[in-house]
């Protein structure tokens, strides 16, 4: 790990390297645009770009136009985050990563669309048609984030009710319940009952 931390300390000190990262965030860029971009010659950007991505920075992709040549485009490939600690007596690093997170079918979806190599056009109807199934998707979702938050609420409510009457009637069986139940409940919900 140490040595992979070391390579990708080293492929960073470029400042170049870092300038193609920083328009990589932008938006996917061919090796053309990144020259034109940076003022460097078309060969100094491939091999920036080639070193990228043996150290897993940058991933490319073909895409055909409708015409001329098909275009290799990179893009950044994955995100973290890298801390250097140096002080009197430590020096270390630490490379964070996301996990798990955007690798569910719909993610994969999305990836394969715009890894596709079909033309742009068809590319760009594909891409248009899937941001209408997500955000068909999210309304549909949101809907059901308010129907749950309703319905939590009415379920909060009236184990809130239900304690309190029991408080009320026999604060032995209060007391077993609330030992019972209290560590399930949520926040809010057991400090009130604790209030009784």
């Amino acid at each position: 790990m140490e040595s992979d931390m070391g390579r990708l300390l080293d492929v960073l000190g470029n400042r170049t390297r870092r300038k193609i990262l920083i328009l990589l965030t932008r938006r996917p860029y061919y090796v053309s645009e990144l020259s034109q971009e940076l003022g460097v010659g078309q060969k100094a950007v491939l091999e920036h770009l080639r070193i990228l991505k043996s150290v897993g920075l940058v991933e490319e992709r073909t895409e055909r136009i409708p015409r001329g040549r098909p275009r290799k485009y990179y893009a950044i490939s994955r995100g973290f985050r890298l801390e250097v600690m140096l002080t009197p007596y430590l020096f270390g690093t630490e490379l964070y990563e996301p996990k798990g997170r955007g690798k569910g079918v719909l993610y994969e979806e999305a990836r394969s669309i715009i890894k596709s190599t079909e033309p742009l056009d068809e590319k760009l109807r594909d891409l248009v048609d899937f941001l209408d199934e997500l955000e068909e998707k999210l309304d549909e979702t949101m809907r059901l984030k308010s129907e749950l938050e309703e319905v939590r609420l009415l379920v909060e409510t009236y184990i809130e009710n239900l304690m309190r009457r029991t408080y009320t009637e026999d604060e032995r069986t209060f007391e077993a319940l609330f030992k019972e139940i209290k560590a399930r409940l949520p926040k809010d919900l057991r400090e009130k009952i604790e209030g009784f």
